[in-house]
């Protein structure tokens, strides 16, 4: 169910609003677009007179006519040159850069917008769907303003003149050229609703199979190592003959309204041919009248023609934008409150006062959890899968916020607190080490844009990282790949960590972040991170607990909940979940270090 008619009329206002900077160039354009179908106007107000008045008018001698000839359509050839051509530059020149300017400019809040949501809003929508809408849907909305805001004007401009010209030669033959425009005008409004809602389902199918598409090509890995690549083909068959099939439902009524009114603007000319031959044998008219309104019909309704092309186009956009304001009027559940201030001068004490979570209507994930970690303390979060440590540790930047108890930093509520001043002292290495297209040094420059090149080199030295970018070709210039495709993960993992480093947060989170590297990337990102925790609150969860063996607190989580705290010594004195997970797992790494 699309958005009501309120919800549209309101939508392409706010559209409007991206055009308005852009007026006088839209403007521009409509008046180049004015003089366009203007001029050719001219030429059959010229082939009348020069019928009626040159070529049968018996006074006038064969050099008169040919001196008038060459007169009349000279001087249309020097209007075409100077006026004519100029007018067509200036309508695509200037409507184009208009609706450039306002697509970049919609373009650029949309993905602002995106790039602000909180979490759960990429829990819901699908990368591919999001990238759909950013540059699809913008690319229809462009054409509202490119074709439609500059046609509807242009067009409008050249019915009025032409009807005038047809009315000032004869009444009752232009009377008889519209005879069919009712019609026109029923089918016109009969195909948009329709034309509409073909479109936006065109636009979802595609969302959906771009979506799927983008899942599988980047996990191709997956999808060849269990060798389902004809079952990924037969999904993506299905989803595209799904959007086939829709899409042909958008060419069939596109292609209905186009052979009815084409049907009804080629029969205009017959009208106007039998009516106005009739009025000619009767002395009513000239030749030259009859050949001057047969003239004009093109003119007349090629604009008609056109309004029913920017129908579609209408229609397409009008979709796009409903679908581009879904997003932006999605509010983010994360974000700063009137009354929020920045954290200044943090020292990085952090306190879970009697907190849960839930995600949206679902079970608690976190129960009543509560600590505190002291400026420079080192936390360590263990327990199985799912028991919560992850949730735990994106409550501090507030990717989430709690559903109830409160998250202090400093003794602020971090609900108080401005989120980018919050963010802006955490930090996070994360298990899969994200990369973005571009250079080592790019990618360490993440942490710190105004950083310099010695900044980023002392990074890169201190996460054990700057011996194997000095034996790459290019070494900080080195091109790293999508997704950090070009470097191994140990690679990718100390460059992460660099980036943290030329951040330098007063927090810092570590989120499984050598549970999957062999045991020599593993001691070169530990001893990283051992010089990178140093003098920061720091949170690490591991898998391994040979990572956490040094933490002053360790919280140990079972089903949302902290079962266990202390340190180390003290938890394996206890015969309890953190001793028999220690224990399984002394088991089954024999290089795990045995306890005094």
């Amino acid at each position: 169910m699309g958005p009501d008619l309120d919800t549209k009329k309101y939508n392409f206002l706010r559209f409007l609003g991206y055009v308005r900077p852009y007026i006088g160039l839209l403007a521009a354009g409509v008046a180049g677009g004015i003089i366009k179908f203007s001029v050719p106007l001219l030429v059959p107000l010229v082939t009348r007179h020069l019928l009626d008045n040159v070529f049968l008018n018996g006074a006038l001698t064969e050099a008169d006519k040919l001196r008038q000839l060459f007169l009349w359509t000279g001087g249309m050839a020097a209007i075409f040159l100077f006026v004519y051509a100029p007018g067509v530059f200036v309508r695509h020149q200037f409507a184009d850069k208009a609706s450039h300017r306002a697509v970049f400019d919609l373009r650029c809040d949309l993905y602002y917008r995106i790039l602000r949501m909180s979490a759960s809003f990429f829990s819901r929508n699908k990368s591919g769907a999001i990238i759909t809408r950013l540059i699809s849907d913008i690319q229809l909305a462009q054409n509202l303003v490119g074709t439609a805001l500059t046609n509807i004007w242009m067009d409008g401009v050249a019915i009025v003149a032409v009807l005038f010209f047809l009315f000032r030669i004869d009444a009752w033959t232009t009377l008889a050229a519209l005879a069919t425009f009712p019609l026109y005008l029923f089918f016109f409004r009969r195909f948009s609703a329709e034309i509409r809602t073909v479109s936006r389902q065109v636009q979802e199918g595609l969302s959906v199979m771009s979506s799927n598409a983008q899942e599988r090509i980047s996990g191709n890995v997956v999808v060849r190592a269990f060798t389902r690549e004809r079952t990924e083909r037969t999904r993506f068959n299905a989803e595209s003959e799904q959007l086939f099939s829709t899409n042909m439902r958008r060419v069939f009524v596109q292609s209905l309204n186009q052979a009815v009114t084409g049907t009804l603007m080629g029969l205009s000319p017959l009208v106007v041919i039998a009516f106005g031959g009739w009025r000619v044998v009767h002395g009513d008219i000239t030749v030259g009248d009859l050949i001057a309104v047969t003239l004009y019909l093109g003119p007349l309704y090629l604009p008609l023609q056109r309004f029913s092309e920017l129908n579609i186009v209408f229609a397409n956009g009008m979709a796009a934008l409903d679908r581009i304001y879904e997003i932006m009027d999605e509010e983010p559940e994360i974000r700063s409150t009137p009354d929020a201030v920045d954290l200044v001068d943090a020292r990085g004490r952090v306190e879970f006062d009697h907190v849960s979570f839930a995600y949206g209507d679902g079970g608690p994930v976190l129960q009543d959890i509560s600590f505190v970690a002291e400026p420079g303390q080192k936390i360590a979060l263990v327990g199985a899968s799912g028991s919560g440590k992850t949730t735990l540790i994106s409550l501090i930047p507030r990717f989430y916020d709690a559903s109830a108890g409160t998250v202090l930093i400093d003794g602020k509520d971090v609900r108080k607190l401005r989120v980018g001043s919050l963010r802006q002292h955490v930090s996070m290495v994360l298990q899969d080490p994200i990369l973005f297209s571009g250079t080592i040094r790019e990618n360490i420059l993440y942490g710190d844009p105004s950083a310099d090149n010695h900044a980023v080199v002392a990074a890169a030295e201190a996460a054990n990282a700057l011996d194997f970018i000095a034996s790459l070709p290019n070494g900080f210039d080195t091109e790293v790949g999508e997704r950090g495709a070009f470097l191994s993960g140990g690679q990718r993992q100390r460059i992460t960590i660099a980036r943290a480093f030329l951040k330098n947060p007063r927090i810092l989170i570590f989120d499984e972040a050598t549970s999957s590297l062999d045991s020599q990337s593993e001691r070169l990102i530990q001893n990283a991170m051992g010089r990178l925790v140093a003098g920061r609150t720091t949170f690490i969860i591991a898998h391994r607990l040979s990572t956490v063996l040094s933490a002053d607190l360790i919280l140990v989580l079972s089903g949302g909940r902290v079962v266990e705290t202390g340190v180390h010594g003290e938890l394996m004195g206890r015969d309890g979940a953190y001793r028999n997970f220690y224990l399984r797992q002394l088991e089954s790494m024999e290089a795990m270090p045995v306890p005094a």
